[in-house]
């Protein structure tokens, strides 16, 4: 049976992603082809790479605010996002998509169409820096004529893009990009920046929930977008989300059998 996976972008809520793996892992379920955007585009690369579900644990525990943050000045961005770029590349090397283990295809926008920019090809950590490029907080990226910045813009869940690219039997996606009552004030510019972001992205994902037949949302909103400190609490919880919404799933069953699951199960009462 094929399944495909579809990451989210979220920022340090991502790291909740990795919680999911872990879960799928232990069910023995491996993805057949993945797609991520922003944060999701990071933890998908990984994975896709071969790194272990505790690799890449280990790597978002030691990940902090300060490795990523190298302030410009306010020209194209706040934070120059080379930075992010040399993390990405120290943990995942070379590495190209056609020499990964599990296929994978990124997002991006281009500013200058407005346009989004699907990547499958050529730097793995190239497309993932590019794909993670929130607008005006980090510097977009160059890539040949264009210019990119995070692929939530446009969609921050890519389940169409597993539907569109793949033929796969279930698309499981997961959305760790809650955001806090929009009614709260922001307390700095990147917490304005973070909101207008998020309002444009809130209504984008009522589309792309549909493309997925699983639905799994951590209950993360209570953790700010850049608070890495809580990265213990982000695994559990999207660990805890995933055994809620797929413990009653055999995936040892063939496509038939699960189909007659799934159509017992209406799509509104597939997510926690």
């Amino acid at each position: 049976m094929r399944i495909g996976l579809a990451l989210s972008g979220g920022a340090a809520r991502g790291i909740a992603h990795i919680g999911v793996l872990k879960y799928l892992e232990e069910r023995n379920v491996k993805p057949y082809c993945l797609a991520g955007t922003s944060a999701g585009s990071i933890v998908g690369a990984f994975y896709c790479s071969g790194m272990s579900v505790e690799e890449i644990k280990d790597i978002a525990l030691t990940m902090t605010w300060r490795n990523i943050f190298k302030p410009t000045l306010p020209r194209m961005g706040l934070i120059n996002s080379s930075q992010l770029l040399s993390i990405i590349q120290e943990h995942l090397g070379p590495v190209s998509f056609r020499e990964l283990k599990i296929p994978l295809i990124v997002n991006a926008v281009d500013l200058l169409s407005g346009e989004q920019v699907i990547i499958d090809k050529g730097p793995v950590a190239d497309a993932v820096h590019a794909s993670c490029a929130i607008p005006g907080i980090f510097t977009p990226v160059k890539w040949n004529d264009q210019l990119l910045v995070d692929g939530g813009l446009l969609d921050n869940l890519p389940t169409a893009l597993i539907k569109d690219r793949w033929s796969i039997d279930y698309i499981i996606g997961v959305n760790v990009a809650a955001q806090r009552p929009l009614d709260q004030e922001p307390a700095n510019i990147f917490e304005v920046l973070i909101q207008s972001f998020d309002i444009i992205r809130r209504h984008r994902d009522l589309q792309s929930q549909e493309f997925a037949d699983m639905l799994i949302e951590p209950n993360v909103a209570d953790v700010a977008f850049f608070d890495t400190s809580k990265a213990d609490q982000l695994l559990e919880r999207g660990y805890q989300t995933a055994q809620k919404v797929l413990e009653g799933v055999n995936f040892e069953k063939k496509a038939g059998v699960l189909a007659k699951w799934f159509g017992k199960h209406d799509k509104s009462k597939r997510k926690w």
